[in-house]
């Protein structure tokens, strides 16, 4: 009798197991990642791009433009001051990252998706360089923002946004390649339950520099991780120095996807494209070019649910203001502190190009 009971039970689990949704393997989408500096830096934001306009006016027109594109998540980077007039426009995505702040308190990294996001991280960069010099990069706290991203029920990806340091300058260069390594770092320590990851943004890297950062072996080689660009453009090879390096390979720009396959879902990187995101009359906004980069994935087995998933809270528009009023006198005081840098910043502005 116990016997004929114990078999119809686990008969009547399976049936119950079989009728539960569950990820079916060889399911397969498209997913397409953008990254846009939107320059929204107060003052200096004004000067950017083809046109002069107000900070504010700046970030709801680009707002427009990126709610027009159809990615399915969008990394923005300096969205400091007028991030609620580019919110404002960005009706398309109803998931999205808490706001940091303006430019003394903020991150300056916000994310939107057309997907659910669960357990947003931001993380501040251990080394960053320049109050005055460099590329005033400690002046604001840049840093990334990890989320996990459901695609759909029993489908998730991880997916870091990220500010790297400024500058090339051999101060700049050593504290973007120290980036790279807490980067390298974090992942390693945190994502590693076997999901797909996608790492974009602004690295303020690109391969045709040849610098000392070495993205290579401060964070893809410790990860796994791989470049869309190369992979697409230039036959997987990220050593300048190799003979058979493309240099002039299109593309190669300091706006870039990295990602990495996981137990449970391929990515295969299928382009990655600059955007034309401009006015009516062809006016640019800002002075980086967005970067689009387009994946097919296909699932590979059944996924377990994340232990947590917490969706993120908006942060009260109130304690944001007395947040900045206390890091904009902390600001002041860095910029005194940074009338040290005045020799290093002559030698810079003598000897390096500024560029982005």
């Amino acid at each position: 009798m116990k016997k004929t009971v114990s078999i119809i039970l686990c008969v009547a689990l399976l049936f119950v197991y079989a009728a539960v949704p569950a990820t079916a393997a060889g399911k397969h989408g498209t997913l397409k990642m953008l990254a846009y500096n939107v320059s929204g830096i107060p003052v200096v934001g004004d000067f950017q791009g083809s046109v002069f306009t107000t900070a504010n006016e700046r970030a709801a027109i680009i707002g427009k433009l990126l709610n027009g594109t159809g990615a399915d998540f969008i990394g923005v980077e300096e969205d400091f001051n007028g991030h609620k007039y580019l919110d404002a426009e960005m009706t398309s995505y109803p998931y999205k990252s808490p706001h940091s702040g303006g430019v003394a308190q903020g991150q300056g990294v916000n994310i939107y998706s057309s997907h659910k996001l669960y357990n947003l991280d931001r993380v501040k960069w251990n080394k960053e360089f320049g109050y005055l010099s460099g590329r005033n990069d400690a002046l604001s706290n840049k840093g990334f923002i990890y989320s996990l991203m459901e695609l759909e029920k029993g489908i998730y990806v991880d997916v870091i946004t990220l500010h790297c340091d400024a500058g090339k300058d051999p101060v700049s260069v050593a504290a973007r390649r120290d980036n790279f390594r807490q980067l390298a770092e974090y992942i390693n320590t945190n994502l590693n339950d076997g999901r797909a990851l996608i790492v974009l943004g602004d690295f303020n890297f690109s391969f045709k520099r040849n610098l000392k950062d070495d993205i290579v072996t401060n964070l893809m080689e410790p990860t796994g991780l791989k470049d869309v660009w190369a992979e697409v453009y230039n036959g997987g090879l990220t050593d300048f120095s190799n003979p058979a390096f493309d240099r002039n390979s299109q593309g190669d720009s300091v706006d870039r996807a990295l990602y990495r396959s996981g137990r449970y879902m391929e990515l295969v990187p299928v382009s990655r494209t600059i955007p034309q995101l401009r006015g009516e009359n062809g006016e640019v906004y800002t002075d980086h070019p967005p970067m689009l980069a387009e994946f097919t994935y296909t699932v590979t087995g059944r996924e377990s649910v994340p232990a947590r998933a917490q969706e993120p809270a908006q942060l009260s528009e109130t304690v944001l203001n007395l947040k900045e009023a206390a890091w904009t006198a902390l600001r002041f005081f860095q910029i005194i502190i940074g009338l040290t840098e005045i020799p290093y910043l002559i030698t810079e502005l003598l000897i390096y190009r500024r560029i982005f």
